[in-house]
């Protein structure tokens, strides 16, 4: 079976998604240290980038296999 399969892709947007949701907050948090706050939009912008890897991914697998199907 293949390890990327929908499933695990979809529970790693999840995961992805709660991470982004938490730096997020500590950003709103962060009050005083600019360079914190550097740190955590540069982890926000990569979390963003593979979320959006991860949802092209399972939709370029999900039409993989209709092809394959059809």
């Amino acid at each position: 079976m293949d390890g990327l399969n929908e499933y695990y892709l979809e529970q790693l947007y999840d995961t992805l998604s709660k991470e982004h949701m938490k730096l997020m907050t500590e950003l709103k948090q962060n009050k005083d240290d600019t360079s914190k706050d550097t740190d955590i939009q540069k982890q926000i912008t990569m979390v963003n980038s593979l979320m959006i890897g991860s949802l092209k991914l399972r939709n370029l697998k999900k039409k993989i296999m209709l092809k394959a199907t059809a």
